[in-house]
């Protein structure tokens, strides 16, 4: 079991740059009934929120945070080569995430479990403009687009993303999914500007990828530029 104690501790190595007690972390709990998916789902996934949260506040000098977040891409892929992907393909999901280095690091962790979940995974990263999005899936034409990890102000742009998509039918039988970063922090938000499917947090998101495939967003859903205000309180959650 894995403890916010855990997550703490590994946090403090991270921002102090140890390469060596971070590998010596990982390395004791391998021993003692390490699970390597449970690890990056309930240790390094919220070590990566934390440092995004970081960030976002600017509460640690810049050389201690990227540090910290190239020590935890190091140790989280050694964590993730320790286990092997399902040998089942359950759909193919294309993420484009924000243009940060602690975003792009949150929707990394989030493809390793996807991937453990049986999808087949095409991580694009993030700071990709709309257009090129677009163009993207309607060549690629993906079971799922996953917009994951996004700041606020990211948030009008994935709204005129997703019109976009659909005006031009870009890729008619597509999901479009979003999850992570300020959509987690402010509920209903996902929902509002258009999304098909969302989730309260990476655990939900990741079940009703795998169970609500046929889900699509329905006209009623969205408010967002559709002249009605949207819920400021839900905004600043």
């Amino acid at each position: 079991m894995h403890t916010d104690m855990d997550v703490e501790q590994f946090v403090e190595i991270l921002l102090c740059g140890d390469r060596c007690k971070a590998r010596t972390f990982v390395d004791q709990r391998m021993g003692h009934g390490f699970d390597p998916k449970m690890f990056l789902q309930n240790v390094i996934g919220p070590a990566a929120d934390i440092l995004d949260a970081l960030q976002r506040k600017d509460c640690v000098h810049a050389p201690s945070l990227a540090g910290a977040v190239r020590l935890l891409r190091l140790v989280a892929t050694r964590v993730a080569e320790c286990q092997t992907s399902p040998t089942c393909d359950q759909r193919r999901i294309t993420i484009f995430c924000g243009p940060s280095e602690t975003e792009e690091l949150c929707a990394e962790v989030m493809a390793w479990l996807l991937e453990y979940d049986g999808h087949i995974i095409r991580l694009a990263g993030g700071g990709m403009p709309a257009d090129e999005i677009q163009a993207d899936v309607a060549v690629n034409t993906p079971d799922v687009l996953l917009l994951y990890a996004s700041s606020p102000s990211d948030a009008p742009g994935i709204r005129i993303l997703i019109d976009s998509i659909r005006e031009h039918n870009a890729c008619p039988q597509m999901q479009i999914a979003i999850g992570g970063g300020v959509f987690d922090r402010a509920p209903g938000l996902a929902e509002e500007i258009g999304a098909d499917l969302w989730g309260m947090d990476d655990a939900d998101l990741r079940l009703g990828l795998l169970d609500d495939q046929d889900r699509r967003a329905i006209p009623e859903q969205r408010t967002v530029g559709r002249g009605r205000r949207f819920n400021e309180n839900k905004a600043a959650a």
